[in-house]
C-alpha cells in the first residue's frame, strides 16, 4: 500500500474497516495534496470528487475547490472566509479521501456520520451522488445561518451528566447537550448569552471548555422549522439503495433502504447526536478498524475514548489554517484534552478555550 498510514498495529486481511465521517468543527485544512501524490490511483479519486462536488456548487460565489484543495492550498485561508467554503471543503475532503482509500484497496465494512458528515457518509453508501451531496450542503449552510443566528456551540471535557451539570449551575435551560462525542467530550448549544454563561460555569466547576467558532446554534429545539425548509429543499435528490450499511447517531441504529434518508438528514438539525452507542454498535456488527474518512482524527480519537483498545487508521492529517489564541484560567501550561469536535454546523477554529489546561483546537 503506498501511502503511509498512521495506525498502531498493522491492518490485517480479513480487517473490516468503518469509515467515520465527521463533523465541520475542525481548525485545520485538508492535506488533500499529499494523498492525491501518494499515487495514480488516489490521484485520479481525489480529482474525480472535486470535480464532482464542484458540479453541485452555485457557479457563482464560489471559489475552485479543487484550486485551494489541491493545486494552491496556500489559497484556502483566504478562501475559507467566505461562509459555506469551509464546510464544502470538509465534505469535499470526506469523499476524496472515501474515494481514495478505495482505490489504495481499503474498502468500508460500514460507515458512520457525525452530524454534517452524515451527507457524505450517505454519498460514500451510494444512497446519493456526489454532486447531488454538494447541493444538500449549500443548502445546509444557508438554512442554518438564518436559523441559527445568535447562537453557537461549546464543547466541554465532561459527560453528558456534567455538561448538564454545568448548566443548571448558569441557571441556562436554554443550552442543551448537542453531541455526546465520546465519554469524556460533550457539546453544548444555545443562544450566546446562556452559552457563555455555561462556559463560565463549567470553569468554576474545573472542567476544560471551548467555544466552538459556530455563528449559529444548532441541534436544538429552536431550531424547528429549519429541518423542514431544509428537507423540502433536498427530497427532490434522487435516493439510491444502499451499497453500504450507515449507521446513524442521530437515528440511533443502521439506516434502511425502507427509510427516508432526507428526513433522516433533516432530523440532524435538531435532534442530538449520541457517537459512543453507534461506535459500539458497528464494532459489534463486525468492525475491526475505525478509519478516519477527513482530515485530521476527530472521530477516531472518540473511538479510542469511547472503546479502549480500538484500532484505528488515519489516512490524512489536518494543517492549520489559521493561528490559534489560547486562554487558561488557571495557572499552569496548555495542553491539547480528548476534544473530539464535530456539529452539524461548525467549521473553522474555535474561538475561546476556557478552564485548566483548556485547548483551543477541538481536534486532538
Amino acid at each position: 500500500m503506498p501511502f503511509s498510514f498512521r495506525m498502531a498495529e498493522e491492518l490485517k486481511p480479513d480487517d473490516v474497516y468503518a469509515f467515520l465521517f465527521a463533523g465541520t468543527g475542525s481548525s485545520g485544512m485538508p492535506d488533500l495534496l499529499s494523498l492525491a501524490r501518494s499515487g495514480p490511483a488516489a490521484g485520479r479519486a481525489v480529482a474525480d470528487v472535486l470535480d464532482a462536488v464542484q458540479e453541485g456548487l452555485p457557479r457563482s460565489g464560489w471559489p475552485s475547490l479543487r484550486a485551494i484543495l489541491l493545486t494552491d492550498p496556500a489559497g484556502y485561508r483566504e478562501a475559507a472566509c467566505v461562509p459555506g467554503v469551509a464546510q464544502l471543503s470538509g465534505y469535499a475532503t470526506s469523499v476524496a479521501v472515501d474515494r481514495a482509500l478505495r482505490a489504495l484497496g481499503v474498502q468500508p465494512g460500514f460507515a458512520v456520520g457525525q452530524s454534517f458528515g452524515e451527507i457524505a457518509a450517505l454519498v460514500c453508501a451510494g444512497a446519493f451522488g456526489i454532486a447531488d451531496g454538494a447541493r444538500m450542503a449549500v443548502g445546509l449552510v444557508e438554512v442554518l445561518a438564518r436559523y441559527g443566528a445568535g447562537g453557537g456551540m461549546g464543547l466541554l471535557e465532561t459527560g453528558e451528566d456534567g455538561a448538564r451539570a454545568c448548566v443548571a449551575a448558569a441557571g441556562a435551560p436554554e443550552v442543551v447537550v448537542a453531541c455526546v462525542n465520546a465519554p469524556s467530550a460533550t457539546v453544548v448549544s444555545g443562544p450566546s448569552g446562556p452559552l457563555e454563561a455555561v462556559l463560565g460555569a463549567a470553569v468554576r466547576r474545573g472542567v476544560r471548555s471551548v467555544r466552538l467558532a459556530v455563528p449559529y446554534l444548532a441541534h436544538h429545539p429552536a431550531m424547528s422549522g429549519a429541518d423542514e425548509e431544509w428537507y423540502a429543499r433536498i427530497r427532490a435528490f434522487p435516493q439510491r439503495p444502499l451499497e453500504v450499511p450507515v449507521h446513524s447517531p442521530v437515528r440511533g441504529r443502521a439506516y434502511r433502504d425502507e427509510d427516508d434518508l432526507h428526513r433522516a438528514l433533516a432530523d440532524c438539525i435538531v435532534k442530538p447526536v449520541r457517537l459512543p452507542e453507534t461506535l459500539r454498535a458497528v464494532r459489534d456488527a463486525g468492525a475491526t478498524v475505525f478509519a478516519e474518512a477527513g482530515a485530521g482524527e476527530a472521530l477516531c480519537q472518540c473511538a479510542r475514548l469511547s472503546l479502549p483498545g480500538a484500532r484505528t487508521l488515519v489516512p490524512l492529517r489536518g494543517r492549520p489554517s489559521r493561528p490559534t489564541a489560547r486562554h487558561t484560567t488557571s495557572p499552569g501550561p496548555t495542553s491539547p484534552g480528548p476534544s473530539p469536535s464535530g456539529s452539524v454546523s461548525s467549521g473553522g477554529a474555535p474561538s475561546r478555550a476556557s478552564g485548566p489546561g483548556a485547548s483551543s483546537d477541538t481536534r486532538p
